[in-house]
């Protein structure tokens, strides 16, 4: 009986003993539970906020795309006028020289022209003088003429 005794009471422990196993594994097995249904929500949450993120990643990349479009046209305005500015810098120089043969020109010119205002000015003096030496001598001619004419009609009259 003691045996019987004993080995019950070993039951009895042993039944203690896998009650307690039994508690401990349901308190983990719950544990367990609400461990995954946290790690559930968190992933539901992060899967959202990867969502958006790679959302947010397509806009982001649509704009760089849209930027780097626009970049290059801005990249390509800008050899643009570059070239225009250079193109101008090349003309600018040539109506400068331009200018400059144009001013030493108008100089010449001026210098001529002073110059041939001065001869016609001699030139008007020489007229006017000749015009009275011209003039003294159509004078002395009609004068000789009439004493000719004079001189003719006393001898005639002789």
């Amino acid at each position: 009986m003691k045996v019987i005794e004993n080995r019950a009471m070993k039951d009895e422990e042993k039944m203690e003993l896998q009650e307690m196993q039994l508690k401990e594994a349901k308190h983990i097995a719950e544990d367990s539970d609400r461990k995954y249904e946290e790690v559930a929500r968190k992933l539901v949450i992060l899967e959202g906020e990867l969502e958006r993120s790679e959302e947010r990643a397509e806009v982001a990349e649509s704009r760089a795309r849209q930027l780097e479009e626009e970049l290059r046209t801005m990249d390509q305005a800008l050899k643009s006028l570059i070239a225009s500015e250079e193109e101008y810098s090349t003309k600018e120089d040539k109506y400068e020289e331009e200018i400059k043969l144009l001013e030493e020109k108008l100089k010449e010119a001026e210098t001529r022209a002073e110059f041939a205002e001065r001869s016609v000015a001699k030139l008007e003096k020489t007229i006017d003088d000749l015009e009275e030496t011209l003039a003294s001598a159509k004078e002395e001619n009609v004068e000789i003429h009439q004493t000719l004419d004079q001189t003719l009609l006393e001898l005639n009259n002789l």
